[in-house]
């Protein structure tokens, strides 16, 4: 490429002197070039009128560390590249007297990729040669990229020779896998396929020798386990291993309190972990035969635990229904499911109770100063729940008329009046006094709290109304239909009267029924049903207090 400028003056002249007319002006850069990357390769220009100033600068492409650089020539290290790349650079000449003219050349840079170099090693186990279940590891830490800045990107592993083995990880830069059982010595290849960063692939292969075993049969009786009372546990030796195709198996319990194994000759078995008071072992082993009549046994063992109390109680339902009538037991695929066949009740004959109660329910009575009954007594002031460790209220059997009544009367309502909880930013309403409940100051909660608590009641001053999930868990839904879902025997005297259709107990939650967070949860006594319940209006409560928070 040239750059030529071309100047003179009108007119003429018989005169000789020769500065009367300017010389052109030029320069050029040279022809184009191309080259492979980190190459090296010559910039160099030539001008006329000879004596002036080159400069040249780099217009495009991946930068070159220099630029500009002064001078007509210079060699310069074509840039490492990933892919093909175009440089402009251009050259500026200054002429002695000033004036100036530009060329440009172009520098095609071919992008050179060396191929992985891929190396394999097996890594583990460290004692070689490995035997039987031990983890083999097929490394390729020293495989590399023998461009100066390119790096590995993707692995790929495949077996391409010997039986199959077990793989679950072809993707990473090391290959793992167990070592099978084998009756004889066996050769597998493993093929390794690295791709780089410019896309260049590149394979390589490494063939082990697997061992015979000495042994050829090994049971697995699986790992240990730990279970709930009353749960189901199962038993698997299915990864027992033989070298031959198929084998059997027979479970025997060796130690801990009896249980029924369900069909004890499959390799998977199951049974109920028993009733246990404390942490208990239970030992069982196994016995796997194969087809050619060898034998091994392996032994586990199921940590018995007792179930935590202090949760929740179940739903006291005992029975199963379809669309009309109750069903003899509740093994029913067409109405599959059902409450009575799940939770604590299933089990409740097996249960060790601290107390007594229908199903699955575990109350303790109570003395006024909160000393334990005998689950006989008819004359108790409190309850306590084994299961959530609550204790409850008991009211008072009906002696008067409102406003003539003891305090904890059962027929005694108040409205909803809260300050001590999460109300909404609504706390409720207080009921006049000596209305619906004895007291002189209000009908409303809070104060009935207030009151239960300065007579020590039960031997505790921090009863409060409950949480829609503890009111809940005293609920027999088996009861249903009977006109209440409380448990008579241990809440006697429970209201009656039906105010606005339902006998409503308070809980302390509010409910955004109704707007305006002036409604509080609610539960109907008679159906077991939740209610948005305003919270104006009157209801029934039973007190509750948690020992481990007792003032």
């Amino acid at each position: 490429m040239c750059a030529l400028v071309l100047l003179g003056c009108g007119g003429s002249s018989n005169s000789s002197d020769d500065n009367s007319v300017t010389q052109p002006l030029s320069v050029n850069a040279g022809s184009d070039i191309s080259l492979d990357e980190k190459l090296t390769f010559t910039l160099a220009a030539v001008a006329s009128p000879e004596g002036g100033k080159f400069t040249w600068r780099q217009l495009s492409g991946p930068q070159i560390e220099g630029f500009p650089l002064e001078g007509a020539k210079h060699d310069v290290t074509a840039p490492d590249v990933k892919q093909d790349q175009v440089l402009e650079f251009s050259v500026e000449y200054v002429a002695p007297d000033n004036r100036t003219v530009n060329d440009s050349v172009l520098v095609s840079v071919n992008s050179v990729n060396l191929l992985p170099v891929v190396v394999i090693k097996q890594t583990a186990p460290s004692t070689l040669p490995s035997q039987y279940d031990d983890t083999i590891v097929l490394s390729s830490a020293d495989s590399f990229d023998p461009d100066e800045n390119g790096k590995l990107v993707d692995y790929k592993w495949q077996q391409i020779a010997g039986s199959n083995i077990a793989i679950t990880d072809t993707t990473s830069a090391n290959l793992s896998f167990s070592h099978p059982l084998l009756a004889q010595n066996e050769d597998v290849t493993f093929e390794l396929t690295i791709t780089d960063d410019e896309g260049g692939l590149k394979s390589n292969s490494l063939t082990l020798t697997l061992q015979q075993s000495n042994q050829l049969l090994y049971a697995n009786a699986g790992a240990n386990q730990s279970a709930f009372e009353f749960s189901t546990v199962t038993l698997d030796a299915t990864k027992s291993t033989s070298v031959e195709s198929s084998f059997s198996c027979a479970w025997v319990q060796q130690s801990g309190t009896t249980v029924t194994l369900n069909n004890p000759e499959l390799c998977q078995t199951q049974f109920i972990v028993p009733d246990v008071d404390a942490p208990e072992a239970l030992t069982f082993e196994v016995t796997v035969r194969d087809s050619a009549n060898r034998t091994d046994s392996a032994q586990t063992q199921v940590l018995a635990e007792p179930k935590a109390l202090g949760l929740i109680n179940d739903t006291g339902m005992n029975r199963c229904f379809d669309n009309s009538q109750a069903l003899t037991n509740c093994v029913s695929t067409d109405f599959p499911g059902q409450d009575a066949s799940r939770g604590r009740d299933v089990h409740a004959s097996l249960l060790d109770k601290v107390g007594s109660g229908p199903g699955a329910f575990d109350f303790t009575k109570l003395d006024q100063f909160a000393g334990e009954l005998p689950d006989s007594s008819t004359t108790f002031s409190c309850v306590r729940d084994n299961i959530s460790g609550l204790i409850w209220e008991v009211k008072q059997a009906t002696s008067g008329t409102l406003p003539a009544t003891q305090l904890r009367e059962a027929q005694n309502s108040y409205s909803w009046f809260l300050t001590s909880v999460n109300n909404g930013g609504e706390s409720g309403f207080e009921a006049p006094a000596r209305t619906s409940c004895p007291s002189t100051v209000n009908c409303g909660l809070e104060q009935y709290i207030t009151e239960v608590n300065e007579a020590n009641y039960c031997g505790g001053n921090n009863w409060r109304v409950p949480t829609h999930s503890e009111l809940s868990s005293l609920l027999s839904f088996a009861q249903e239909g009977s006109g209440s879902v409380m448990i008579a025997d241990f809440f006697p005297n429970t209201a009656t009267q039906l105010i606005n259709d339902v006998v409503p107990y308070w809980t302390m939650q509010t409910s955004v029924e109704g707007g305006e967070n002036a409604f509080a949860w609610a539960i109907d006594m008679i159906s077991g049903k939740d209610i948005g319940y305003p919270k104006r209006n009157l209801g029934y409560v039973r007190l509750v207090r948690d020992t481990s928070n007792n003032d």
